[in-house]
């Protein structure tokens, strides 16, 4: 599992857990009944502490 912490849009600042096998792609995709979200890891990469321990960051493509 990979914790990652969400900047921009509709998740910003949420953590999440994500399987490792997602987490290895360029891009997440999140739909739900009133948004579609679309997040790709920070570029230069980089971590941040959160209350369950070190999380990539992730931005909002959209």
């Amino acid at each position: 599992m990979t914790t990652i912490y969400f900047e921009g849009r509709q998740r910003d600042g949420e953590i999440a857990r994500v399987d490792d096998e997602f987490a290895d792609g360029e891009r997440l995709v999140y739909d739900g009944p009133k948004w579609i979200g679309v997040y790709a890891r920070a570029e230069p990469p980089r971590t941040v502490p959160t209350i369950v321990g070190p999380a990539e960051v992730w931005v909002s493509l959209s």
